[in-house]
């Protein structure tokens, strides 16, 4: 009897991690751009065209390993950004999970985390670079 529960616990694992991974979407996190102070700050920002995009964002290469800001070619992707306030606290605004979750929806996991205040402000935001494949879909955010 226990092996039998056993097995059944095992499979019921599998199918489910089996389903779970079929609706992850791929993305790539886009470095060194900066928001422009100069265009409100949107709820949720999904950018379709690279015209569109320079208008909100620049970018802010720097010197050494890992300076250059991330290509994006619009032609094969768009780009889900996700931009909050200056603030002077120390934050933690992290892209975690793409996943497809029905008809034309696709769910941005992230991850926010307010620490101590510090003698400077910065603007956390992050870039996540997407298959055009997914461009009609609506973007829903869970924020963890």
């Amino acid at each position: 009897m226990k092996k039998i529960i056993f097995v059944i616990s095992i499979l019921a694992f599998i199918i489910t991690s089996c389903t779970t991974g079929n609706n992850v979407v791929r993305y790539t996190e886009a470095r060194n751009y900066f928001h422009n102070k100069d265009v409100p700050i949107p709820e949720q920002l999904k950018i379709t065209t690279e015209a569109e995009f320079n208008k909100h964002f620049s970018p802010a290469a720097f010197m050494g390993k890992g300076g250059e800001v991330t290509p994006i070619d619009f032609t094969h992707s768009f780009v889900v950004a996700k931009v909050l306030p200056v603030t002077d606290r120390e934050t933690l605004l992290k892209p975690l999970k793409l996943t497809k979750t029905g008809n034309n929806n696709l769910e941005l996991t992230y991850q926010v985390k307010i620490g101590k205040k510090q003698s400077y402000s910065t603007q956390p935001m992050f870039i996540v670079v997407v298959d055009k494949r997914y461009k009609n879909y609506t973007v829903k955010e869970v924020v963890r």
